[in-house]
């Protein structure tokens, strides 16, 4: 199955509706273009303030391709590439520790569908040459989905006290402490400073995203977007709106997805959808960055010694 890839939450998806002239979608766009100009540069307004005290820069970068943004948290936070390699070298320590039992663990298929960068799909997709293509999807739909291991019977009852350490030993054997996954958790981060909260950056990155999300300028400028999509004859309230609309979920890449999924991108283009969210979502960041500077750094070698461990197991 496709996987349409989208962070956190997706709006509801909106419907389509009859066209309006390019004109008519010219100047609705324009007028809110100017609102969202004079919310940018204003700094008041009778409206209440989301997170005012991280104000974006002035002038928020003109942007389209979010392959390579960088937010004040990525250096604390694996990639889906990174994280993948890590899950890896995890299991790979695991199966280690269960050969010298005698045992085996179910084989677990490697996912691939995946981003390779952080943000690429952070605020939608903005790739034109992918999405002419694969429409919302990371990659077009394979043409026949692999099949599916058959199961090769009941697992071994040895191998859940073996895995979690649930008794001292198995067989006359000595089991780690904590198992065959208390090892490998070990093995991965050897010298690895003390983390009284290893989820800290992403929980940070995901209110970021959210409060993000709720600043009347990155509201004023999606619904520039989605004035642009309706002048197209598109009805969607937010860009992960329509990339959760079921229609684009599963089967083949349809000539109706690509058309949306170009307009998608064509809009963010024409109401600098990517530079204006991405500008105020760095400014909310910093300041948790600054408050957590030390527990985030902990976090961040932690990140290293583990990615060190994966390349010497020969991942990434």
């Amino acid at each position: 199955m496709s996987r349409v890839w989208y962070p956190f939450r997706p709006a509801p998806r909106g419907r389509p509706r009859r066209s309006r002239s390019p004109v008519a979608a010219r100047s609705a766009g324009a007028a809110v273009s100017v609102a969202i100009a004079a919310t940018l540069t204003g700094g008041c307004g009778s409206g209440p303030t989301t997170h005012a005290a991280a104000a974006p820069p002035m002038s928020p970068p003109v942007l389209l391709d979010a392959s390579s943004l960088r937010l004040p948290l990525d250096p604390y936070l694996l990639t889906p590439r990174q994280s993948e390699w890590v899950a890896q070298a995890y299991r790979r320590l695991v199966i280690d520790c269960l050969r010298r039992f005698g045992l085996t663990a179910p084989e677990k298929p490697v996912f691939t569908g995946g981003p390779a960068t952080s943000n690429e799909r952070r605020y939608g997709i903005t790739d034109p040459a992918l999405a002419a293509s694969a429409g919302y999807r990371v990659a077009p739909p394979p043409a026949a989905p692999p099949p599916a291991a058959a199961p090769t019977g009941s697992a071994d009852p040895r191998l859940l006290d073996v895995l979690t350490g649930k008794h001292s030993s198995v067989d006359d054997h000595p089991v780690p402490n904590g198992g065959c996954s208390g090892e490998a958790r070990r093995r991965m981060t050897v010298g690895a400073p003390a983390v009284s909260d290893p989820y800290l950056a992403q929980r940070l990155s995901q209110e970021s995203y959210a409060l993000s999300g709720r600043d009347r300028r990155v509201q004023a400028v999606t619904h520039a977007w989605s004035d642009c999509m309706r002048g197209h004859g598109y009805d969607y309230a937010t860009p992960l709106a329509a990339a959760a609309d079921p229609r684009f979920r599963d089967g083949p890449v349809s000539r109706t997805e690509i058309t949306v999924a170009t307009t998608d991108i064509a809009c963010k283009k024409q109401t600098n959808l990517v530079g204006v969210w991405f500008a105020v979502e760095a400014a909310i960041q910093k300041p948790g960055v600054a408050a957590n500077r030390t527990a985030l750094e902990n976090i961040g070698r932690t990140n290293e010694i583990q990615l060190s461990v994966a390349h010497g197991l020969g991942l990434g």
